[in-house]
């Protein structure tokens, strides 16, 4: 399959723009706003950390009842990721939206079926609303990854809110199958102790990494993956491991690039990991120079190169900073990050 070259898009709105909007233009609606290119002034101007959005995508398929960690703990994985959740997310609340889409949508048997809606729209303050949603149910069905993936994200670009980076969290404990195109005769199964009875218990990896690639690369919305497995179980860690690739978001310097989980203070310990990352390598500038201005970019007075960041969306002022960067950001108390406009 051909991807579409990368194109990095997402709709922010700097909170100087949405000031300056609501007083000379009052009569927009707040989500005409951000359509309105942020202006060129000519001087320093700090950059201030873009408010992420992000999409959770839950696998409660048949597979979650297992225990997790083995027959001594007393939760199974669909519980354990609950208080994971519980545990991890309202040191975030306030400060990032959250969404969630748990799939299969029904638990009948071997249900592929995904929702059109999201279980949860994306909002600050979701966090209580998502752990309620956990514990009202419950695991059963297949295991249909690849629509999951498109359903979140559909919802992330259908959302409009302001100073937003975006990010789905893929969190599964299995190989996504619920592809019928697929031969069951010569294909390998989504259940690694089974047989594929039909096509669409197939191992549907193939499919599911390129989604996840194309809304990585073309639609700017990356996706971490945890996967969530039980002791000494390897079977679908290469999946893992692609479907992390993919998303442009693996761990690094480890040589499995997805986060693992087999184990409850594991699970916790990856959402921690991720909570943190989520959005810090995005920033908003209220200058943006017009053509024949120039931009430079600093970190407590020493000037960027210029790989070392991009637009992510020009017009709204949205920088993207490379992880290295990031990672600075997060080691000091009070990072000064400033841009030097000049308008021609």
């Amino acid at each position: 399959m051909r991807l579409v070259p990368p194109v990095f898009v997402a709709t922010v709105l700097p909170a100087g723009l949405l000031m300056a909007a609501s007083c000379s233009r009052s009569e927009l609606p707040v989500w005409e706003y951000a359509k309105l290119p942020v202006a060129c002034v000519p001087g320093d101007v700090p950059l201030t950390r873009a408010f992420p959005t992000v999409m959770f995508a839950l696998d409660r398929s048949t597979s979650m009842e297992t225990e997790m960690g083995g027959a001594a703990q007393s939760k199974n994985r669909w519980q354990a990721m609950g208080s994971a959740l519980a545990a991890t997310l309202p040191t975030i609340d306030r400060d990032v939206q959250i969404g969630a889409t748990l799939f299969p949508a029904t638990t009948s048997v071997q249900s592929c079926n995904i929702s059109s809606t999201a279980n949860l729209i994306p909002k600050r303050s979701n966090v209580a609303q998502l752990v309620a949603l956990m514990q009202s149910s419950s695991p059963g069905g297949a295991t249909p990854t690849a629509a999951a993936i498109d359903s979140a994200a559909n919802v992330l670009l259908g959302t409009r809110a302001s100073n937003s980076a975006r990010a789905l969290v893929l969190a599964t404990d299995g190989g996504p199958d619920c592809n019928e195109s697929l031969n069951s005769r010569n294909c390998r199964c989504a259940n690694s102790t089974g047989s594929c009875n039909s096509a669409t218990r197939c191992l549907d990896d193939v499919r599911t990494v390129e989604r996840i690639s194309y809304y990585a690369q073309a639609r700017g919305l990356p996706t971490y993956v945890i996967g969530i497995q039980s002791q000494g179980d390897n079977s679908m860690s290469d999946v893992l491991d692609a479907m992390a690739m993919a998303g442009g978001r693996p761990q690094s310097n480890t040589t499995q690039k997805y986060y693992q989980a087999r184990s409850e203070p594991e699970l916790n310990a990856a959402l921690t990991a991720i909570s943190k990352l989520v959005g810090t390598c995005v920033y908003l500038t209220s200058s943006v120079p017009n053509s024949g201005g120039t931009i430079e970019l600093s970190l407590d007075s020493v000037v960027l190169s210029e790989d070392l960041w991009r637009w992510s969306e020009r017009d709204n002022g949205e920088i993207e900073l490379h992880p290295t960067i990031c990672q600075q950001l997060l080691a000091q108390s009070a990072p000064q990050l400033v841009a030097r406009i000049t308008c021609a």
